[in-house]
């Protein structure tokens, strides 16, 4: 009987360091209205994107219980985002409004502030501001930077490159220069007080996002789409993570997903982060939630 009981024992625990041993909280995933899966499209490792939206939701959402993703900051339009919530039966979906430009958002500052104290969203952001020929320093993004210091509402800003073409097809002024985190740098001088963290941890602007974490003790980053969406995005972010380590600043590197139309993402970025031999036990442990509980105030 005792054989059998270890047995048991045995297999619980080979099957959850499967699954994923780790208490997470994913910085970073999206939502979607179903207009944006007319036509399925694949990855770069060649995993078909999900048919509509419902089925986006229950694939990414059967992956969160599976991976033991607690809290997810979920960007998405208005839409969207109450969809997600509406069949968030475990309360695991932090609400982040997506935007590249403010006229996007179609809510003035003040109806903006009214949207965060009504708890309809919890985060500003992904902002994707160079997508749309903007830097978060320009003066158009102010009135709403202004609103989160204030209510202390943590940003979330896009840094690094996007989808490759996508200059020539739906984002005409996006130009990877100002995806650069140092041009953020008059933001975080304005606003001191100002949570934000830095998407993608610079991407290929790695470097100068880890010397503008050096610099500014209050910004954090999440890994993002780096940690598999190609191979060039995970070599930065095997670069950045040993260079984080030896700065000193790990603990304010925190998990994302990036998961855009492909559930599958979460499985590999897990899978990629667990198998990085250099980190710790622990220091795995506070990229997948400690450095996020400290960002987002999560006791």
């Amino acid at each position: 009987m005792k054989s059998y009981f270890l047995i048991i024992v045995i297999i619980f625990f080979c099957f959850s360091s499967v699954l994923g041993q780790y208490k997470i909280i994913d910085m970073h995933i999206h939502s979607y209205e179903n207009d944006e899966f007319k036509h399925q499209i694949k990855d770069y490792w060649g995993n078909t994107s999900s048919k509509n939206s419902s089925e986006h939701f229950e694939e990414t959402y059967q992956l969160m219980q599976r991976f033991g993703i607690e809290k997810a900051v979920v960007s998405g339009n208005l839409k969207s985002l109450k969809e997600w919530t509406s069949k968030d039966t475990e309360n695991r979906i932090i609400k982040g409004i997506y935007a590249n430009h403010p006229s996007e958002l179609k809510i003035n500052p003040d109806e903006f502030e009214r949207l965060y104290i009504e708890n309809k969203i919890d985060v500003f952001g992904e902002i994707g501001a160079y997508y749309s020929g903007t830097t978060l320093n320009d003066s158009i993004w102010q009135p709403y930077l202004e609103v989160c210091e204030r209510l202390d509402i943590p940003v979330a800003v896009h840094t690094g490159g996007g989808d490759p073409g996508g200059t020539y097809t739906w984002s005409p002024k996006a130009r990877l220069y100002l995806s650069n985190p140092l041009l953020i740098e008059d933001v975080l001088v304005r606003y001191p007080k100002l949570r934000i963290y830095l998407m993608h941890s610079g991407e290929v602007f790695h470097e100068e996002a880890l010397r503008l974490m050096a610099y500014y003790p209050q910004v954090y980053s999440d890994l993002g789409a780096m940690l598999w969406v190609e191979p060039i995005t995970q070599r930065y972010i095997v670069e950045f993570l040993k260079n984080a380590k030896q700065a000193g600043i790990l603990n304010r590197v925190m998990y994302g997903t990036d998961q855009m139309l492909w559930p599958g993402a979460i499985e590999m970025s897990v899978n990629f982060l667990k198998n990085l031999d250099f980190l710790t036990e622990k220091e795995k442990q506070d990229i997948f939630y400690n450095n996020a509980a400290t960002f987002l105030k999560i006791n």
